[in-house]
């Protein structure tokens, strides 16, 4: 789709098919994505005030939510200044962690025996992992894009919480929405205990009877949280409508576009991120890329929010493994704001020798090497959760 936006709208990653100048006296090169800043900035200095963007090829503008909720400058993390990835941090992001699939395991065997859950406990965590989230988002990002592989239902859901706080704060939602969205990121799938195991699984892969069943995981859902009378109806709402799709696509009621609560429409596209990239056993799990890509095609979610995700985790996220040109496979250590396409890596393993090697840290900006691809856990016989814990998270910093 071809949209006219104003200079100032443009971003890397955007796909620039024409410069709009009235005088005729801008001229550009080629057709292509924006990758960086500078192309932008030598843009303006140009004069350029509109261009002709290509939304099927490229990012498209982001769109503040509707209806536009109040913001709490104190909760932007956009304009706040998050912690660098250290070893520290990471190792304090870590512990919360730890903590959380703690308190979210207890939650959800409770549930599994029938005894019911105090969420009382998931809101106290709740205002841990908002702390965390604002003050150590780099860290935060990367330990959710670990897979650990023990419980796929218990990984989602914390990561839909983290994910769920981090992209309705960049959203621009007050302080209170944030805290609401990340608990129901927590409760959104805890129907799912009642189905069996080998159904926490993208719902693409399954079909016929399995499908409705997995479909029925939200009303158990709804059952569970009923019976808690302090519970805010927007988490009912949310957690109710995670599965809805504004293109009318979505399930239980099939509701579209503003029939949607704003939140659940940001709790769907979280949803997908998060499921798209598990590993289950009916398949591997997708690399970052393919996840961005079949998003980005998906009709049924908000795409504004979509971009909005994109823009704050990145097109390579701090914590995702790349393929690099020179055959080794690294870990995105930290973004680079002036060109998403060359983050700093960690590299770790030769393809070539199939062995793991001396952790060095890679600028790619500064030349010498390339990212291929991105790749998914499963696509090599690494144990990246031993790594990742006994390596990485203590020489990440140095």
């Amino acid at each position: 789709m071809l949209q006219r936006i104003a200079i100032d709208e443009l971003c890397p990653g955007m796909y620039v098919n024409r410069v709009l100048d009235d005088t005729g006296k801008v001229k550009i090169r080629s057709k292509g994505v924006v990758r960086s800043d500078k192309v932008i900035a030598q843009l303006k200095q140009k004069g350029v005030e509109f261009v002709e963007i290509d939304t099927t090829k490229g990012l498209a503008p982001v769109a503040p939510p509707a209806p536009e909720p109040e913001a709490d400058p104190k909760s932007c993390l956009v304009e706040t200044t998050s912690a660098p990835l250290t070893s520290d941090n990471l190792k304090a992001a870590e512990k919360l962690f730890q903590k959380a699939m703690a308190i979210q395991q207890s939650f959800l065997e409770h549930l599994k025996t029938g005894k019911g859950a105090d969420v009382n406990k998931l809101t106290a965590l709740t205002q841990d992992i908002l702390e965390c989230v604002f003050e150590n988002q780099a860290a935060m990002i990367c330990l959710s894009m670990v897979q650990r592989g023990n419980d796929c239902l218990l990984e989602h859901s914390l990561n839909c919480s983290i994910h769920m706080a981090i992209l309705a704060d960049a959203a621009g939602y007050d302080k209170q929405s944030v805290e609401y969205a990340s608990l129901a990121g927590l409760l959104m799938d805890i129907g799912m205990v009642k189905l069996p195991a080998e159904l926490c699984v993208p719902k693409e892969r399954l079909s016929g009877s399995d499908l409705m069943m997995y479909q029925t995981h939200v009303d158990e859902s709804l059952e569970v949280l009923d019976g808690t009378d302090d519970l805010p109806e927007i988490v009912k709402t949310i957690v109710s409508q995670h599965h809805e799709r504004i293109d009318g696509s979505g399930f239980p009621k099939g509701l579209s576009g503003e029939e949607i609560e704003p939140l659940a429409q940001l709790a769907a596209v979280v949803d997908e991120f998060s499921q798209l990239g598990m590993s289950a056993p009916l398949g591997n799990a997708y690399p970052v890329n393919r996840v961005l890509k079949t998003m980005a095609q998906n009709t049924g979610l908000e795409q504004s929010l979509v971009n909005r995700l994109i823009g704050v985790l990145g097109i390579y996220p701090i914590g995702s493994l790349v393929k690099l040109k020179s055959g080794k496979l690294g870990i995105v250590s930290r973004r680079n704001s002036s060109n998403l396409l060359q983050p700093q890596v960690m590299t770790f393993y030769s393809i070539n020798s199939g062995h793991f090697q001396e952790i060095k840290r890679i600028d790619l900006a500064k030349g010498g090497d390339e990212i291929e691809s991105s790749i998914g856990p499963d696509e090599f016989a690494i144990n990246l959760p031993k790594f990742f814990s006994d390596v990485f998270i203590h020489q990440v910093g140095k």
